[in-house]
């Protein structure tokens, strides 16, 4: 009796590598299912499954809920220590962005945002929840606290596109300071959603505490990019 060896899932990343790079396969073209793939190079559901796990987490391919398997899309350049605004950088790249504004109200500093922010417990905050996203794909979410006693009225402002210009051209502050902290994160359930990943899915973390020209903190926010949409440039000049 011959036993066949079963593909193994490196196999199943060379072989869907080769797709991408011979042009078979393009960025945001749908993968076949995973029982096509399986068939095709005569191996296992798992073993399949465990080869698509691999290019996902070097950033090849991303998984879209309830949609399928995809080509990753050409990753968007973000120096997050720029002061640029996201739809012109998207756009410079040639992409089309989009902004959405899921969640507005006031709120009051709870014990985590009176440390961050470096203010009261119980001050009036803010709070904005944004989708942001390239060619009809969402690529981070963020959520924004701002601080009603620095910026009043600030709730009644549109701030679906830019909280940064309305600061700016409506209360005349700049940012004159930004601390930044990048960490490797994953998302939460409520955050997988709206990005179509998976909950757990491994996002990067970009904390940014923006202060005023008399050193007041004005706005703290968080985002979570999906790994898979973002390469992060930063340019350092040598003094």
């Amino acid at each position: 009796m011959t036993i066949r060896k079963s593909v193994s899932s490196a196999s199943v990343v060379t072989y869907l590598r080769n797709c991408i790079k011979k042009g078979d396969l393009n960025p945001d073209d749908k993968l076949p299912s995973e029982r096509e793939i399986s068939e095709r190079l005569k191996t296992t559901r798992v073993t399949t499954r465990e080869g698509l796990k691999q290019l996902e987490a070097q950033g090849l391919i991303y998984r879209s809920n309830r949609r399928g398997w995809f080509v990753t899309p050409e990753r968007i350049n973000y120096d997050p220590s720029r002061a640029i605004y996201f739809m012109d950088y998207v756009s410079e790249q040639g992409q089309i962005p989009f902004s959405r504004e899921i969640l507005k109200r006031k709120i009051v500093a709870d014990a985590f945002l009176a440390e961050a922010m470096k203010i009261d417990l119980g001050e009036p905050v803010v709070e904005l929840h944004r989708l942001r996203g390239a060619n009809n794909r969402p690529v981070y979410f963020e959520r924004i606290y701002l601080r009603e006693a620095i910026l009043p009225g600030v709730f009644d402002k549109p701030l679906e596109r830019s909280v940064s210009r309305v600061v700016r051209d409506e209360y005349q502050t700049d940012y004159d300071k930004v601390d930044l902290n990048i960490i490797v994160g994953s998302l939460d359930e409520y955050e997988a959603e709206l990005l179509q990943a998976p909950a757990g899915y491994t996002s990067i973390e970009i904390q940014r505490l923006s202060y005023d020209q008399d050193g007041h903190v004005i706005e703290f926010d968080v985002e979570h990019w999906r790994h898979d949409a973002l390469q992060l440039k930063v340019n350092l000049s040598a003094h």
